[in-house]
Formats: C-alpha cells, sequence, structure tokens
C-alpha cells in the first residue's frame, strides 16, 4: 500500500474526527481499540511536524496499528456504539461506520 504524503493530513483528520467521536461517546471509559487509532494520529502528527517526505518508513507503521485495531474480542469489529449507551439514537450506529470507513479506505487499497 502507498499513501502519499498529501494524503497522511486527511488521514490524520480522519482518526481525530474518529477518536473524538469515540471519546464524546463513551465518555472516559474508551474501549480497547481506540488506543491504536490514537497512536496513529499521533504518529502522523509527528511525521508531518517533523518535515519528513518519504512515507515509506510511516505506512507499515500505520498499516500494523489498524491490523491492531481489529484483533480478535477486543478491535473495532466487535464495538456496539449502543451497548454502553441503549438510548443513543440509532442513527449513531451508522455515523461511526461512516467515520471508520473514511480511515479504512487508506488501508483496502492494493
Amino acid at each position: 500500500m502507498k499513501i502519499k504524503r498529501e494524503e497522511l493530513g486527511k488521514l490524520r483528520d480522519e482518526l481525530e474526527k474518529l477518536t473524538q467521536f469515540i471519546a464524546l461517546v463513551e465518555r472516559g471509559r474508551l474501549p480497547e481499540f481506540y488506543r491504536y487509532f490514537d497512536a496513529m494520529k499521533n504518529n502522523i502528527e509527528i511525521f508531518i511536524c517533523i518535515g519528513c517526505d518519504n512515507t515509506e518508513d510511516i505506512v507499515p507503521v500505520l498499516e500494523r496499528d489498524w491490523e491492531a485495531s481489529h484483533t480478535m474480542f477486543i478491535g473495532v469489529q466487535d464495538y456496539d456504539v449502543r451497548e454502553n449507551n441503549p438510548d443513543a439514537d440509532p442513527a449513531l450506529c451508522l455515523h461511526f461506520a461512516r467515520l471508520l470507513s473514511n480511515v479504512g479506505k487508506y488501508f483496502a487499497r492494493t
């Protein structure tokens, strides 16, 4: 997979939206996979701040964390927005799926 440097800023922004949504919905008790998304966002921020141009070093790290966020039993695929918030609007599940998809599209390319 090849993510261009110009795309990293957009990916960071999508990760920011995703992590903010999770933090807002969960109100303090963050799911296990959250840390991988946060690490991805922080690693991109560091990469951009130090002015690197070659994404060949950061992409494997991002791929590793993306895969780790999907670990069996504690991964994002087992997350239910309404589990801890049964009164939440069902549309939140769709919103979460869209946010996740916006990040996932960077890793779906071959």
